[in-house]
């Protein structure tokens, strides 16, 4: 074999020749031709791209088949396509993300995608199944955009590469109709990805091999198994339960290893992309649909997105993911990109596919096309994608234990919940570092730093105390969460008084009095304001689940449940201590007000108001407010002090918590979540 002479640059006329026309693929050949039109360089780029044209249909351009890829758009990623000029149209996105959620053992955490920054869902290919017309996918697009800018793309499957007497490659290209053809180029990008020969365990194929010996000191990245499946069902649905959300459940049950799954809402499907042991330990395809069906009855599913096991399966796969980045990726006249040399860990692997391709771009332009040029220029590139996934390692491991263990998820959401209580939007530490954990927006280095920066232990160190605060506080409350889960109801502070006018206007009145005491809590159900009002009527009652306190017996005593005049009697055992409530105002079947008598507090108000949400649901929010008592004289005085003491305002949180989460789960038990198979079938067809 004739070696290659060193020191080689792009000449005007040379080919470039991309194996793969995927994201990175597209990607190299948009910048290369864009910069090279700068230097005044005449370049010929030819995509090699094993979908035929048949398979074709943005503008052209539409790759059909399997997606093997989760398809999100980070905030970080939309970001760098819009300074490049490459705007996702709106044709291409299936889902626009307002909120991603983070599933703990103990709660949910919800973080909202920043005003200033865009997230989507996209479909790499095409929609999952047969016999429908196909959206526009992301890597059509792509693909589209390199043609305009003067690429060329060759339909076929590159199977090996070998250089030729003049030290340039040679590909052995295999079309889908005819004979196998030589290709020779001047410089080869190889961005096949790792799935590229789909069911080829350890990427120990033929073009592989063929690279391996153009480069001994070559060797793959390691990969690691994922499953991946869509679930047909229907727009409405995903409106009504997921609506502009996305969720990440960090854990599985014992018999279901999972550690990291996205849901993912695209039009009417939803895309399930999982990890974990189940999946390194099955064999697939064999186990996909046993894997599925564990996973769609997992009782947190079940709450996310009840009803779900009904739904149509529409398409599984089980893809590869890079979890390391390959050795020596480049040699004279070729190098590799994308998910071909390595992918950020778990998230974004569109982002390090941009990254790789950009940078390879730049090098092979300005720099040089020799393997010593190659590796001066690109290795720090592909240092910075090791590196990152080594810190990113350590923050799964982080973030598993923190989400999976019960005690330990619970402390974090404390964390968290004080944070959204008692700081404003822009100085919060953890929620800041949970974001880009779950958005993909900043490197693993960075987050790893944030972890154990001051600002996020001191949040922890606060949450623990408020865990081990209120844990006490249930049990001395006699509070049993049992079979009820356990929902987010802290509002925060930068939309307290938002909330306050809301409840406020919903009866006719001002909320503007400066107390001593003021609370709010919200929650959402999936529920009409009738179900919601009807549990309401409970408050007082016998049969009423929620609101069961040891020490302290609530009872209805004048009036009709829920009608002005109805009276609500508080009575602490072991002490002359009484207050009662009456409800003195209705509006309809959104609000009531209570107004406590000056027993124990002055001015003591309870607001329960009902309102919409965008997604057709209802929103159930608790207004309390109150003056504590001072008394008279020194005696009195200490006992009221006394009273405030036992009854602190922290125990306000534990009790509305727990309420709200019972109120939420007796209404939605009563719905018949599954979903109307026959409609959604008949739309599949479609």
């Amino acid at each position: 074999m004739r070696t290659p002479p060193s020191s080689l640059r792009l000449l005007t006329g040379d080919r470039i020749a991309v194996v793969g026309g995927g994201p990175a693929g597209s990607f190299f050949a948009i910048h290369l031709l864009r910069e090279a039109r700068q230097v005044d360089l005449d370049l010929e780029v030819v995509i090699i791209e094993k979908r035929g044209p048949t398979d074709l249909n943005f503008d052209g351009y539409q790759c059909r088949g399997c997606n093997f890829c989760a398809g999100v758009i980070s905030p970080r990623l939309n970001q760098v396509l819009e300074t490049s000029g490459l705007s996702v149209p709106e044709e291409v996105i299936q889902g626009r993300i307002d909120h991603v959620w983070i599933h703990g053992r103990w709660k949910n955490f919800r973080l909202r995608v920043p005003e200033n920054q865009r997230m989507y869902s996209v479909y790499r290919g095409s929609l999952p199944g047969k016999g429908r017309d196909s959206p526009a996918g992301f890597d059509g697009y792509l693909l589209a955009e390199a043609v305009k800018e003067g690429a060329r793309v060759l339909h076929g499957e590159v199977e090996t590469v070998a250089y030729s007497r003049s030290g340039k490659p040679v590909l052995t290209v295999k079309p889908g109709l005819g004979e196998r053809f030589s290709f020779e180029a001047s410089f080869v990008s190889f961005a096949t990805g790792i799935n590229a020969h789909y069911g080829v365990e350890g990427r120990s194929d033929a073009l592989i091999a063929s690279i391996k010996r153009l480069n001994p000191s070559f060797v793959p990245g390691r990969a690691r198994k994922t499953l991946i499946f869509e679930l047909d069902v229907g727009e409405g649905y995903l409106q009504h339960n997921l609506n502009r959300e996305m969720y990440f459940i960090e854990f599985g049950s014992g018999q279901l290893a999972i550690e990291h799954t996205a849901l993912i809402p695209k039009g009417r499907f939803l895309t399930v992309a999982m990890i974990g042991r189940c999946v390194d330990g099955a064999i697939l395809p064999r186990d996909s649909r046993r894997l599925v069906k564990d996973f769609l009855f997992l009782p947190q599913v079940e709450r996310i997105l009840p009803g779900i096991s009904a739904a149509p399966l529409g398409c599984v796969c089980a893809p590869k993911m890079a979890v390391t980045a390959a050795s020596s990726p480049c040699g004279d006249r070729f190098a590799l990109i994308g998910d071909a040399v390595g992918s950020r860990l778990n998230k974004d692997g569109l982002y390090s596919a941009f990254r790789t391709a950009i940078k390879l771009a730049q090098v092979v332009l300005h720099e040089g096309i020799d393997r010593q040029t190659l590796d001066r220029g690109y290795s720090k590139t592909i240092q910075w994608l090791e590196d990152d996934n080594r810190a990113g390692r350590i923050v799964y491991a982080v973030s598993r234990t923190a989400f999976a263990m019960p005690f330990l998820s619970r402390i974090v959401y404390q964390a968290f919940a004080t944070e959204y209580k008692v700081r404003d939007e822009h100085s919060r530490p953890l929620s800041r570092m949970l974001w880009k954990i779950a958005s993909g927006t900043a490197d693993y280095r960075e987050i790893l730093k944030e972890i154990c920066s001051w600002g996020v232990l001191g949040s922890i160190f606060a949450g623990a105390a408020v865990t081990l605060r209120n844990v006490a506080c249930e049990a001395a409350l006699g509070l049993k969460w049992g079979r009820y889960g356990r929902y987010p109801t802290v509002v925060p502070v930068e939309k307290r008084e938002a909330l306050k006018k809301e409840i406020a206007s919903s009866l006719g009145m001002v909320l503007g009095d400066s107390l001593d005491f003021e609370c709010m809590y919200e929650i959402k159900i999936r529920g009409s304001e009738a179900e919601i009002m009807e549990q309401l009527a409970r408050y007082g009652q016998p049969n009423a689940r929620f609101l069961k306190i040891r020490f302290i017996r609530m009872q209805q005593i004048k009036g009709a449940p829920n009608q002005v005049g109805s009276v609500i009697l508080y009575k602490i055992a072991g002490v002359q201590l009484t207050a009662e409530l009456e409800l003195t105002r209705r509006a309809g079947s959104t609000a009531v007000l209570y107004e406590a008598d000056d027993r124990i507090v002055d001015h003591g108000r309870l607001i329960f108001n009902i309102s919409p949400t965008r997604d057709g649901n209802r929103k159930l929010s608790v207004y309390a407010a109150f003056n504590y008592r001072k008394g008279t004289g020194v005696a009195n005085r200490m006992l009221w002090k006394g009273v405030r003491f036992l009854f602190p305002g922290f125990v306000h949180d534990v009790v509305w918590n727990h309420a709200l989460c019972t109120m939420k789960e007796e209404v939605e038990w009563k719905h018949d979540h599954s979903i109307d198979c026959s409609q959604v079938k008949t739309a599949y067809l479609l």
